[in-house]
Formats: C-alpha cells, sequence, structure tokens
C-alpha cells in the first residue's frame, strides 16, 4: 500500500497548521471584549441618580471626567476611589493637558449638597468651565399635561 501524494509532489505528510480558525476565535474575543468594556465603566457603583424633567440626553464620550459621589462620602474620579487632594491633582493634570474636557459630576441623591458643590468648585478651579450633573429622566413628570 502506498501513500497519497500532496500537492507537492512526493509521498511526504504536510505538517501545516491550519491557523484560520484560531484567527476566528481570536477576533470573535477581541469583538467580545469591546463590547463588554463599554459598560464596565462604573460597574461597582449603586447609586440613585436625582430625577428631573430637563435631562438631556448627551452621551458620554471617552475624553469626559466622571466624579461620582456616594451616600456613604466616597468619591470616585473615573471609576477609582479617591480623596478630595488626590481628586484635585488629577484634575489639575488633565486640565493641563486640555481644558476643553467635560466634568460630568454624579451625585447620589442622598449626597449632600456641600459635597457636590465642592466637587464643581474643585473643577472649576482646576480650570474646567464645561460641567455637568448626571441625572435620569422623571417620567412621571414628564407624562403630566
Amino acid at each position: 500500500m502506498q501513500a497519497p501524494k500532496n500537492g507537492y509532489g512526493g509521498n511526504t505528510v504536510m505538517a501545516e497548521i491550519n491557523i484560520i480558525p484560531l484567527v476566528d476565535i481570536s477576533l470573535v474575543l477581541l469583538i467580545i471584549f469591546m463590547v463588554t468594556t463599554a459598560f464596565v465603566k462604573e460597574a461597582g457603583l449603586n447609586m440613585k441618580l436625582p430625577k428631573a424633567a430637563t435631562t438631556e440626553a448627551a452621551p458620554e464620550k471617552q475624553r469626559d471626567i466622571s466624579i461620582a459621589l456616594t451616600p456613604d462620602g466616597k468619591l470616585y474620579v473615573d471609576a477609582k476611589e479617591m480623596s478630595v487632594a488626590k481628586m484635585r491633582e488629577v484634575l489639575r493634570a488633565r486640565a493641563a493637558k486640555s481644558t476643553d474636557d467635560r466634568v460630568i459630576v454624579k451625585g447620589d441623591q442622598g449626597v449632600r449638597y456641600g459635597r457636590v458643590v465642592q466637587v464643581i468648585d474643585e473643577a472649576k478651579q482646576a480650570g474646567f468651565s464645561h460641567i455637568a450633573l448626571a441625572t435620569v429622566p422623571d417620567l412621571e413628570a414628564l407624562q403630566t399635561p
């Protein structure tokens, strides 16, 4: 019995690795990671944002600076917990690069008003002029005539 001939003109065994399935799996994993990272920005924070009938839906951009204030007094800048002094350093470092970035303050509805004003004041002192307060739409107020 003779070994079948391959495309190389001899009776040798073909020893090539087919990398197409490997590329397919890699691309699928890349797509999964890209999709899931869009939803992981502040996954660990359990906050109740205040409701407002005049909420404007402006999508967050990659360059936005997100500052979250939780009811237990913690402060997060871009999902990293830090003190007010550290936030001041981060804001000034970002402002040195560009003051056109938007600062989004996400204060839980149970946070003291003075704490929110303190964060806004720090952002203004750093040089930012585009400051937004995050809210959720008040659906009940929108439905009443």
